[in-house]
């Protein structure tokens, strides 16, 4: 199976996949992303198309990115499959038997995973009350971030916000998506008739009227690059960010 989907990613993109040993997918149950992602080919189709659109905002090979909310290493595949490495890949995560099977399964040179304690009523609901992110002062070119927004209230994404603009080089770039919406009241959790499916459990989903959330990502001293609106899973929002000032 995995021979053959790389065989198909070569023919797609070409040279950029090179021939290497099967990389290792999580089981099922540990693919965070809705049951599409259960399929392996689907799976890694996604974890390089990611990888992919990274690069077309600036990732390259020699970049050192931060995975936020990385799961099972979902990310950390694409890399691999697409480039074999870059500069350093982290992955972080509040679920600790998702960062358990990556450092084992995943972690290589210019490859590491960290489990954050850190409260979350969803996903680590007996974790530390604290919004930090590892990694020191500007030491990240890109940093991702995929349905971690759409499980949080504003009082958790603020102080994250800041600690992405904290983690930037000056010439980084952040990818992230949201469930954002106009004329819609600031913050909803779990909010009726929206979506595509009913909402269930804390902080199942989030949604932010989008001049809201637009606020908040710029009082973290971040400028929208490029928005899409409602393209990304469950009708989430694309946003690609970076530090105030740059040019």
């Amino acid at each position: 199976m995995l021979t053959r989907i790389a065989a198909s990613l070569r023919n797609r993109f070409g040279n950029s996949v090179p021939s290497r040993q099967p990389i290792p997918l999580p089981p099922g149950e540990l693919r965070m992303g809705g049951r599409h992602f259960k399929d392996d080919e689907a799976f890694v189709r996604s974890a390089t198309e990611d990888v992919r659109r990274l690069n077309e905002f600036g990732l390259q090979k020699d970049s050192r990115l931060l995975d936020w909310g990385c799961g099972a290493g979902r990310l950390a595949v694409g890399v691999r499959e697409r480039w074999g490495r870059i500069g350093l890949y982290h992955g972080v995560d509040v679920q600790k038997r998702l960062i358990d099977w990556a450092e084992e399964n995943l972690t290589a040179p210019g490859f590491t995973f960290s489990f954050v304690d850190i409260a979350n009523a969803r996903y680590n609901k007996r974790g530390a009350q604290d919004h930090s992110i590892p990694g020191a002062t500007g030491d990240y070119d890109a940093f991702y971030a995929y349905s971690v927004f759409s499980h949080m209230l504003s009082a958790e994404a603020r102080p994250y916000l800041a600690e992405i603009r904290r983690l930037l080089s000056d010439n980084g770039f952040a990818f992230f998506t949201a469930f954002v919406e106009d004329s819609v009241v600031d913050e909803a959790e779990n909010p009726e008739g929206y979506g595509p499916m009913e909402w269930r459990g804390p902080l199942h989903c989030v949604r932010f009227e989008r001049s809201f959330f637009d606020t908040m990502v710029t009082e973290a001293g971040l400028t929208i690059d490029r928005f899409e609106h409602g393209n990304e899973t469950d009708g989430q929002s694309m946003y690609v960010v970076r530090p105030a000032g740059q040019r």
